[in-house]
């Protein structure tokens, strides 16, 4: 039986969340709730869109000239089994890269001895790990404060690709008129200017 993934959103391309042209899976739920974060709404424990593996996969592979696949939220690794089987599709299948982002730090996911996790972390090129933590926010690039850390487990990315970034805010404008915020933005800075954009 193939697995579900709860969602909250899936955007075809972006250069805000991982080196290169990405797609990008946002889960929903996550037990962190770290405070400040930039996504709340991803962090419920409810149903938002339930896609089969080989459904959102069937997505990713239909957009073309991307370098990867990044997943976000919420929590990926509380929905591990399913990224798992979807990662090791993206690598075999599509020859892609896929960055994952965690509020764990990798040491408590390894220490856990839960067989998901280690076959997640097993699919996954590049981890940025660790809670966002508002008092230590920065500007690097694809890290929202200081705390949280690249780990490269394989030669699909170099640390070069991370460390010569530039950090990058995206907002995207969906066929619903729904505007799809992403990266690392100062929230009232970027929404003073999308302010005074709309305005104009």
């Amino acid at each position: 039986m193939t697995p579900i993934l709860n969602i909250h959103a899936f955007i075809p391309r972006s250069r805000a969340n991982g080196p290169g042209e990405r797609a990008v899976v946002w889960v929903q739920g996550c037990p962190r709730r770290c405070e400040g974060c930039f996504n709340p709404t991803t962090q419920p424990q409810t149903t938002k869109e339930l896609v089969s593996v080989g459904e959102l996969f069937a997505r990713i592979a239909g957009v073309e000239g991307i370098d990867g696949v990044t997943f976000s939220g919420g929590e990926p690794f509380g929905q591990a089994v399913a990224l798992a089987e979807l990662a090791k599709k993206i690598h075999n299948d599509l020859g892609l890269s896929v960055v994952c982002y965690t509020g764990y730090i990798v040491e408590e996911l390894r220490a856990a001895g839960k067989t998901d996790w280690d076959e997640l972390l097993g699919q996954t090129d590049l981890l940025i790990d660790g809670p966002y933590v508002q008092s230590m926010k920065c500007a690097e690039p694809y890290r929202g404060s200081a705390n949280q850390r690249y780990h490269f487990f394989s030669d699909r990315i170099h640390e070069e690709e991370v460390t010569g970034a530039v950090q990058t805010a995206e907002f995207t404008l969906g066929v619903d008129g729904m505007i799809t915020e992403t990266g690392f933005p100062d929230a009232d800075e970027v929404f003073g200017e999308l302010e005074q954009l709309l305005k104009a």
